[in-house]
């Protein structure tokens, strides 16, 4: 983490000293209680260790590393033959259940990194291949990225 990621944190974001725990390298909240000394903070939230020693799970775990939604799923059927476009629909709503699907294809919900390989498994294409896609449809101009870039530093 950066320093200017830190500063964007929220000031009652809670900071863990928990060096106990197995996931404080891989959780945000430890990785900010590291970069206290560079913040210059001059007022801190701190996580009560005591509280979180035994519970595993640790309920305030939040991972350190940036996470890949997906918004929607209007395009995943472009490419579908029509024979198998129910049986794929019928799928997804089995994996999803009927709520979700619907918030997902409304872009009510987001896709989370997990769910994405999900899906992926359910219509039989890995991860790689959606990639490719995405690729190909950002090239032809069919989807953009939205969000900030690694070139805006």
């Amino acid at each position: 983490m950066t320093l200017e990621q830190y500063n964007q944190l929220p000031y009652d974001y809670a900071h863990c000293a928990g060096t106990h725990c197995k996931k404080a390298s891989q959780c945000l909240h430890h990785t900010a209680y590291t970069m206290l000394e560079m913040g210059g903070r001059k007022q801190y939230m701190i996580v009560n260790s005591k509280v979180i020693a035994d519970k595993q799970p640790c309920p305030f775990f939040d991972p350190n590393r940036k996470e890949r939604f997906a918004w929607g799923i209007s395009r995943i059927y472009d490419n579908v033959r029509v024979a198998d476009l129910s049986d794929i629909r019928q799928n997804l709503i089995y994996t999803f259940g009927r709520t979700a699907y619907y918030r997902i294809k409304r872009k009510e919900r987001v896709l989370t990194e997990s769910e994405q390989k999900e899906l992926a498994q359910s219509i039989g294409i890995t991860l790689d291949g959606i990639k490719y896609h995405i690729k190909n449809m950002t090239k032809q101009g069919l989807i953009k990225h939205e969000g900030s870039t690694k070139a805006e530093k």
